[in-house]
């Protein structure tokens, strides 16, 4: 048995485990009120929700560790809000046992933990063998499309382009695709992916996914697909810049016909492909930009974001007394 700073530190991580599995709840319950209207808010808005909800576990822990964190460590309460006092409130805090619950909630979190960072490492590091495997093998050419941007070009059949790479990114096209279709298209293609490279989303989709991770695999697959599709459909609306929203979505069209072969459950995670999946859905966002959006799903957002965290401490600490109820603290 513990009793001091060190207990309360022990029973502080216990309590963020309980928030961060409140937090993964609330967001599978929640997040399908957001999720279905996300495509009525523009770009910026889409990319604050969707990163507040896949990271919203860690972020809620951080905000029950701060409201609980006790006086005695030398720090004031980030929150002090006498109402919620009657909701929240914690005790025996000092005191932590190496037989209670806690100390195996804390057990169990940590081969979780661990079990997912080691799958997660586990699968980046195949992909990236089998991608450098293939780039290599393929002797891929540096080349230049008409407007003067440099891509690299691989002799392979299969029509796709796609960018890679976390440090540097960079941006691949076949053989397949380039001789068959248009300079302007290719101009295009390449400049849809030149917008991935300048947004580095091959590393921000890593980080995304391995967030999204913890989630059950329902949630997961929800959130990243939502994800990746943002990132495409910003990807396009850069190409607007310089070329017709017609053109553009004309361009999806044609590829998204050559690729009608290619397998639909390629890894998303390190990898930007154009077009391949969400041809649909791009092509209607090319043809109806959102000129006004959505005030009332940026209200629903944000409510449901700052309710969490409240809901969170109250929980753990319902759900502390109640577990006490079955099991020594």
């Amino acid at each position: 048995m513990l009793v001091g700073d060190m207990a309360i530190a022990l029973n502080l991580l216990s309590v963020a485990v309980l928030a961060f599995v409140v937090g993964i709840a609330s967001v599978a319950v929640l997040s399908p009120c957001v999720l279905f209207r996300l495509n009525k808010v523009n770009f910026n808005s889409q990319k604050f929700i969707l990163w507040s909800l896949v990271s919203a576990p860690w972020w809620i822990a951080s905000f029950c560790i701060s409201y609980f964190m006790p006086s005695s460590l030398g720090f004031d309460k980030v929150f002090n809000i006498s109402w919620f006092e009657d909701f929240a409130h914690w005790h025996h805090i000092d005191i932590f046992s190496f037989s209670s619950w806690h100390a195996l909630t804390l057990l169990l979190a940590f081969i979780f933990l661990a079990w997912r960072v080691t799958k997660t490492i586990f699968a980046r590091t195949k992909q990236s063998i089998a991608l450098s495997s293939l780039l290599s093998f393929t002797d891929a050419q540096d080349a230049k499309t008409t407007n003067g941007n440099q891509y690299f070009l691989m002799p392979v059949k299969v029509p796709v382009a796609f960018t890679t790479g976390f440090i540097s990114p960079k941006i691949y096209v076949s053989t397949g695709l380039k001789t068959q279709v248009s300079d302007e298209q290719l101009n295009i293609i390449v400049n849809h992916e030149l917008a991935h490279v300048t947004a580095r989303d091959p590393l921000f989709k890593v980080l995304f996914t391995t967030l999204a991770s913890f989630y059950p695999s329902h949630i997961k697959q929800t959130l990243i697909e939502q994800y990746v599709l943002m990132t495409e459909k910003i990807a396009d609306n850069e190409v607007t810049r310089e070329y017709d929203n017609l053109d553009v979505a004309q361009t999806l069209i044609d590829v998204a016909r050559l690729q009608k072969a290619l397998p639909t459950d390629c890894d998303q995670a390190s990898v930007s492909y154009f077009s391949h999946d969400h041809t649909s859905l791009r092509v209607e966002r090319l043809l109806n930009p959102i000129n006004q959006p959505s005030l009332t799903t940026i209200i629903i957002a944000l409510s449901l974001l700052a309710f969490m965290p409240v809901l969170a401490a109250s929980t753990v600490d319902s759900f502390h007394h109640f577990i006490e109820t079955f099991f020594i603290h």
